[in-house]
């Protein structure tokens, strides 16, 4: 599952995605394995690092790019502290 290709948009920058998992760069080093997901009304982002800290972020509104874009700081600065 960790065999992955460059993924562009809607992924943030550095993204990677494989069988079902997006690798995503963190900005204190190192990557976190996860996946997101969204239907009307919600988005959520979820993963963890190979040591194990682990987030899961849900909004439960329809976001905009910039709120898709601050879901994703939220993830780096949880995992990063």
């Amino acid at each position: 599952m960790r065999t992955t290709v460059p993924a562009g948009y809607p992924f943030p920058a550095g993204a990677r995605y494989g069988p079902g998992l997006v690798s995503t760069p963190l900005s204190c080093g190192g990557v976190y394995w996860g996946h997101g997901g969204s239907m009307t009304g919600y988005e959520t982002r979820g993963g963890a690092t190979e040591d194990g800290r682990a987030t899961n972020v849900a909004v439960t509104t329809q976001p905009s790019q910039t709120t898709k874009e601050r879901m994703d700081g939220v993830e780096d600065t949880a995992l990063c502290r």
